[in-house]
């Protein structure tokens, strides 16, 4: 099936531009997870025949290409048929492959997809885009929101996540955290995550090393973290790995760091949130630092991510994104510049997501 569901790494939150490092084996272990969905969810064809189904995709893109434009409900609830039909058309094709007879019906299929994408992206395009447009779009179009079995495994996980809140963040120096911080990631990469035990052990430790650290974030923005950075790769490395060896649950190794990258996300825009309104972003350095983090949200987070946020959660983002124009200028306005280039962004991410469909 060519439009694979791909799910990005989000397991390594970076804490500035240069520091974001994906983890390769996290991906693989998503990008495992999302094409098992899809055969899955797509091993039955509306569709009898590959030239029924070509006829009908070529068909639907004579449609959108009538439609001079759709709001963002609109929008959505088109992507959504669009993506329902993709899938049919595509098992269909996948089943008849007898000989080589219907290659051209392939590459027929494929070339219409590709100029679907382009109308989807010239209606997105057609009406402003917001923050909150971006993610409204990627949860009620994400593959993963009426997954019932994944809704049940994300709830049984939710007491963990929950009692993480109750856990009192240190109380150190912001060079003390840091040095800490690095110290726990080192021992944990020389002593690996091979169990559920360790991996809720570590989620719980890192998490109060995480928040400890944001407490202190107007004072560390823009500082080289590089080493937790990678410390902390490893340590995600090391999860997939004890999975892919059947030590660890696989299951839980996707749904539990997903949710603890989720949290991660979710923390940082929040203190941003929390340190711009209480005036503590002051300088250049630290307008630009915050200026992305406060873009992580539409960055790190696909379908699945969207999918696995707890309603708590997806209500802080949703808060987030309603301020984020005058947020952006605000910060804007710290640096010195008139720049309202962000403005655009909105549009950019959403014509990425189409162009991952």
């Amino acid at each position: 099936m060519k439009p694979e569901r791909r799910m990005k790494s989000a397991g390594c939150l970076s804490y500035s531009k240069r520091q974001i490092v994906p983890s390769k084996c996290i991906a693989v272990c998503f990008a495992t997870f999302a094409l098992v969905s899809c055969e899955k969810n797509n091993g039955h064809s509306m569709f009898q025949t590959s030239e029924s189904a070509v006829n009908s995709y070529r068909a639907y893109l004579s449609e959108m290409r009538s439609v001079e434009s759709l709001s963002t409900e609109h929008l959505i609830e088109a992507v959504n048929d669009w993506q329902t039909l993709r899938d049919s058309v595509f098992a269909c094709v996948a089943k008849d492959t007898a000989n080589r007879i219907h290659s051209n019906h392939e590459n027929t299929i494929h070339s219409l997809h590709d100029s679907l994408q382009a109308e989807f992206i010239r209606l997105a395009h057609s009406t402003p885009k917001t923050f909150k447009d971006v993610l409204l779009i990627r949860e009620r179009t994400s593959p993963y929101r009426q997954d019932a079995e994944l809704a049940k495994t994300v709830e049984a996980a939710k007491p963990f996540f929950d009692s993480l809140d109750s856990i009192q963040p240190y109380q150190r120096t912001a060079k003390n955290i840091v040095s800490a911080y690095e110290t726990f990631l080192a021992k944990t990469m020389e002593s690996g995550i091979c169990s559920n035990e360790e991996l809720l052990a570590f989620i719980r430790e890192e998490d109060s090393f995480f928040r400890s650290f944001l407490a202190h974030l107007p004072e560390l923005a823009g500082a080289d973290l590089s080493a937790i950075t990678h410390r902390t790769e490893k340590c995600c490395l090391s999860v997939f790995q004890s999975a892919e060896s059947g030590r660890l649950p696989y299951q839980d190794a996707l749904i539990y760091f997903t949710k603890r990258t989720n949290r991660r996300i979710v923390l940082n825009a929040s203190a941003c949130m929390d340190d711009i309104n209480h005036d503590r972003v002051r300088t250049a350095t630290q307008a630009r630092a915050y200026v992305w983090m406060l873009l992580q949200p539409y960055i790190a987070l696909d379908g699945f991510g969207m999918a696995v946020l707890s309603d708590k959660e997806k209500a802080i983002l949703y808060d987030v994104a309603e301020q984020m124009p005058s947020i952006m200028t605000g910060l804007n306005r710290i640096t010195g510049t008139d720049n309202s280039q962000w403005e655009s962004l909105p549009d950019l991410l959403v014509k990425v997501m189409l162009t991952s469909i």
